[in-house]
């Protein structure tokens, strides 16, 4: 964990206290959310598909820098497990040190095409796990449903965080 996910981090467990302090709706679960999206996507390193890379590779794009992330260019950084579903397993639990052994196993982006993606939203995968899918099973569950296959080859990441 980087710097700067410590500090998003810290705020993500204040954003859970407080919903479960006050329990006021909508809004700040959607705040948490997003830092949840954004605790990942301030990591240093991502992974990337065999497909979006020779993809991205073919017109010269250098996928390592966030600012090159543009519907013009085809691909999107995607969450394997929806923010949403880490949302609900941090609610379950008190301790800091359950918050975080959730917000870690979830701390992964994959730079994926945009056809990846419409993969998982034509089986309704998009912001969801498949049905027996457990907290700490295989991270690509979804991917492997779709038949996406990730490399194990991590790409260290430069520029601002882009969601």
């Amino acid at each position: 964990m980087n710097k700067k996910q410590k500090a998003i981090s810290e705020l993500i467990i204040d954003c859970l206290d407080n919903i479960q302090r006050n329990n006021v709706g909508e809004i700040i679960n959607w705040i948490t959310r997003n830092l949840i999206a954004k605790f990942s996507l301030a990591n240093d390193y991502y992974l990337i598909t065999d497909f979006t890379k020779k993809q991205l590779e073919s017109i010269n794009l250098d996928y390592s820098n966030r600012r090159n992330k543009k519907k013009i260019n085809n691909y999107t950084f995607e969450h394997p497990i929806p923010a949403k579903v880490v949302l609900t397993e941090l609610l379950k639990v008190k301790t800091y040190e359950e918050r975080m052994k959730i917000l870690n196993f979830a701390d992964c982006v994959v730079i994926l095409s945009k056809d990846e993606d419409k993969k998982l939203l034509s089986v309704k995968l998009r912001s969801s796990m498949p049905k027996n899918w457990s907290y700490f099973d295989n991270i690509f569950a979804r991917y492997d449903q779709v038949g996406i296959s990730v490399l194990e080859s991590k790409v260290l990441m430069h520029g601002a965080i882009k969601r």
